[in-house]
């Protein structure tokens, strides 16, 4: 055999291995601690509704995957930047929309601000709160979208901290989402803190690198169709005491 014959198997054999080796990866999904959608359990594992559904997703596609949790800024941009990456649980926004490619809705989002003892009262438009100061969570759909109509947002690193700081009255408000608020109200035994507006409705996706092929993000779109209707997707809200 020629040697040039044999070059081209061998280089062959090692794409061959590499293409492999890269599938066996399999795909990255990132997200933040949201509860009750994406969190780490006191057993340490990832849970919530959103993680539960993609484990299942991913289980019944047949694609290797692995979940970790980050900082959603860092996790956002990994999606945008690494092959095979994904993000959730994302807000589809218009800015956002040619960033990735989409698979969803995992879930429904209602965006509601939060009352304390010693907030306003009266409270039944959105505008009405604009003299006030309003809690919100540092690269959060809710807060960004707030910023952007000109509303005086105090922001923390994680959002939790503004459960306890509208119950101590450091903030008049805070817009959360209804689900994560609830949670973290049950988790922090804040009894004084009420929902009084919801806002906006928002779907949240599993964002994927624009690298992933059309034909994986077709597929999970069947598969998660097929998941609403047979209703595993109901039964993770139940689960997690957000129907």
């Amino acid at each position: 055999m020629k040697s040039w014959i044999r070059c081209l198997i061998v280089l062959v054999a090692c794409c061959w291995q590499v293409s492999v080796r890269a599938a066996d990866t399999g795909m990255r999904l990132l997200t933040e601690e949201y509860p009750p959608y994406n969190m780490t359990l006191p057993n340490g594992q990832i849970g919530g509704i959103s993680s539960d559904v993609l484990r299942e997703l991913f289980k019944r596609a047949g694609i290797p995957y692995r979940l970790e949790i980050l900082p959603w800024i860092r996790a956002f941009n990994l999606a945008i930047l690494d092959r095979n990456t994904c993000v959730f649980s994302t807000t589809r926004t218009e800015n956002r929309e040619h960033q990735f490619k989409w698979v969803g809705p995992l879930v429904e989002n209602v965006w509601v601000l939060y009352a304390g003892p010693r907030s306003p009262k009266n409270i039944y438009t959105l505008e009405a709160i604009r003299p006030y100061t309003v809690g919100g969570y540092d690269g959060d759909a809710e807060s960004q979208d707030l910023i952007g109509r000109g509303f005086n947002i105090e922001l923390t690193p994680v959002d939790e901290m503004n459960a306890r700081k509208l119950a101590a009255g450091r903030i008049d408000f805070w817009a959360t989402s209804k689900a994560r608020g609830g949670y973290l109200i049950a988790k922090g035994k804040i009894q004084q803190l009420k929902p009084v507006l919801a806002f906006n409705t928002v779907l949240l996706y599993l964002a994927c690198n624009t690298g992933v092929s059309d034909m994986t993000i077709q597929q999970l779109n069947g598969l998660l169709d097929t998941m609403r209707h047979d209703g595993f997707i109901d039964q993770m809200h139940k689960r997690y005491g957000a129907e």
